[in-house]
């Protein structure tokens, strides 16, 4: 962050914008550390499910519901283990391009 104020866990929001506590500038983690937790919290649940006996449609039916209540809790718990590399917030339709105007 430009400011230098040092972000704890608890500001952190793993999905999303957030604001810096100092200077109120969006800032967001990054895509890299989302996509970890999705995919991570998604073969997480199935592993364990299938460690269960789980097989076939009954697991992926299962995956499916355990995986919100999964993503859930280690986006809560994975940034006070493995903090994520913050940036600051760019929406995905935002553009450069101002030399061409408005579309």
């Amino acid at each position: 962050m430009k400011c230098g104020a040092e972000l704890k866990p608890e500001h952190i929001v793993a999905a999303g914008p957030f604001p810096c506590p100092r200077c109120h500038v969006q800032l967001q983690a990054s895509s890299t550390y989302t996509q970890l937790i999705g995919w991570g919290s998604a073969i997480v649940s199935g592993l364990v499910l299938a460690a269960f006996g789980l097989r076939g449609v009954r697991l992926v039916c299962a995956i499916f519901v355990v995986f919100v209540p999964v993503l859930y809790a280690a986006t809560n718990f994975m940034k006070y283990v493995f903090p994520p590399r913050i940036e600051i917030y760019l929406p995905d339709d935002a553009t450069l391009r101002l030399r061409n105007g408005p579309r």
